[in-house]
């Protein structure tokens, strides 16, 4: 390692250890436990992805969501009171075997507290407010907060450098090129998002390469006529085809705007409805969200791959320009305008998002979550209820909601199995008109098989995820820890 790398990760570290000593000020004593530290803490990443605007995207939100989860997967495992199981990360010290189980959860919540204050800093009052609330549940805190800190910081070592904020440049293809992904017509100055996010280093999985899907049909098949079709049909702001309750499932799903925190807050409103109705232990939550977030961060990762790899246009592109894409099955219509995701405005008019159509993120997540949670459980079959923060608004402007041709008594809808849900999810992206089919289900594909993946194998970070670390590295770190070598999983 060169010195200036050496002097980066001084810096690093400086800007984002949390001083245990401090940390331990400001604890006070109770003998009360959390009701579930787990919950608890995906609750509070929910509010403030929502409040924070800088880096409300699905890339950053999945990876932040991975990273806090990890944190508390680690913290149970490498506090508890058991020398059973392992974590996803290796580490300097282990206090397996050595600690109570409140310790544990005190070390989950001081790793959950340090992950999320170095990812949102501008929450941190939030964010700090809600860990001395916590913190005060538990007594004989110090263990746990020194362990707790000691992960929390070497999460954050581990992904200080994974890709995440290399900024990428990127052209759009000049207008009127057949096929390629170039600017909407409707929001011709929106800059591109997530141009390397496809680049980012990956949590469990070998390699985004090794999931890439076929790639997209060809435009002058009949496949890719039926799809465009399709979605020309379906996907109009004025479509006379679209039902009332596919208008509400696009809507449903949606949680593109700023103010949302992503549609990562609603899947992750699915894991806490599942595991609150199965009655999960803390432990099983730890395993759960652990799980089913990196799935999603490594799936996500994979998609945006997919998507600059073969920057496919876009729906609303390709109709506009339909009359030139050699496909008699085809017809342009150059004022064609899509529903488009919800922007937040009494207007009934969306936007489509700014990256190219294949694959779906939308599905891919869905299809690494509800893959997930089917593996978790070893059944497909288990109902759900979901309520909808985005539909929920829809129904408080009446206005609006008459314009969308809606009438909801609530924003709730039920799923009789995570397969049902996963097809709902990825089909609401063709009602809104930004999709073609074969996004949504190639992507429901690809997300399965990450899913899988993470399911079938031992849970801990992919080689390319942790560089060996250097001596000198190693001092930088001092008691925390350090990452290194695959390790075979025991859950929590």
């Amino acid at each position: 390692m060169t010195v200036s790398s050496l002097l980066k990760l001084k810096s690093f570290f400086a800007a984002f250890m949390v001083p245990t000593a401090i940390a331990l000020l400001v604890l006070p004593k109770s003998g009360a436990l959390a009701q579930d530290v787990v919950l608890d803490w995906n609750n509070l990443f929910s509010q403030v992805t929502s409040a924070n605007t800088v880096d409300q995207n699905p890339g950053h939100a999945s990876r932040a969501m991975a990273m806090m989860n990890l944190a508390i997967y680690d913290g149970i495992a490498s506090s508890s009171s058991t020398s059973v199981g392992s974590t996803f990360f290796n580490y300097a010290n282990d206090y397996r075997g050595t600690t109570s189980d409140a310790t544990a959860e005190v070390a989950a919540t001081a790793a959950a507290y340090t992950v999320l204050s170095s990812l949102y800093s501008d929450q941190q009052s939030t964010i700090d407010s809600f860990y001395n609330s916590s913190i005060a549940n538990y007594a004989n805190t110090s263990q746990g907060i020194t362990i707790g800190a000691e992960i929390g910081n070497a999460i954050i070592a581990a992904r200080a450098n994974d890709g995440s904020a290399d900024v990428v440049n990127y052209q759009y293809n000049p207008l009127g090129t057949i096929g390629a992904f170039q600017s909407d017509s409707n929001a011709p100055v929106a800059p591109p998002w997530g141009t390397g996010w496809g680049q980012v280093d990956t949590f469990a999985i070998s390699s985004a390469q090794d999931f890439l899907p076929v790639t997209t049909p060809s435009i002058t098949s009949a496949q890719y006529a039926a799809s465009y079709n399709e979605v020309q049909s379906l996907g109009a702001v004025d479509s006379t085809t679209r039902t009332a309750e596919q208008t509400e499932v696009g809507i449903f799903w949606a949680y593109d705007r700023v103010g949302l925190g992503t549609p990562m807050n609603l899947y992750n409103d699915v894991l806490e409805n599942v595991a609150i109705q199965q009655g999960n232990t803390v432990k099983e939550n730890a395993s759960l969200f652990a799980q089913a977030s990196v799935a999603m961060a490594d799936a996500g990762i994979v998609a945006w791959n997919s998507k600059f790899e073969e920057e496919f246009w876009r729906p609303g592109t390709a109709i506009e320009l339909g009359e030139f894409d050699g496909n008699p099955l085809t017809v342009g219509d150059d004022g064609w305008v899509a529903l488009g995701a919800p922007d937040g405005d009494s207007d009934l008019l969306g936007f489509t998002p700014p990256f190219p159509t294949y694959i779906s993120g939308h599905a891919t997540f869905g299809g690494a979550l509800f893959g997930l949670l089917e593996d978790f459980y070893g059944t497909d079959n288990i109902g759900f209820n979901l309520t909808s923060e985005e539909l929920l608004a829809v129904m408080n402007d009446p206005a609006l909601e008459a314009a969308y041709g809606l009438d909801l008594a609530d924003a709730t809808r039920s799923f009789d199995s995570f397969s049902a849900a996963m097809i709902e999810n990825g089909r609401s992206r063709v009602y809104l008109g930004i999709h073609f089919d074969f996004d949504d289900l190639v992507g429901q594909e690809v997300g399965q098989e990450v899913a899988a993946a993470i399911s079938s194998n031992a849970f801990v970070a992919s080689a390319s995820a942790i560089p060996e670390p250097s001596a000198a590295v190693l001092l930088l770190l001092g008691a925390a820890a350090t990452l290194a070598t695959r390790r075979r999983r025991t859950c929590v």
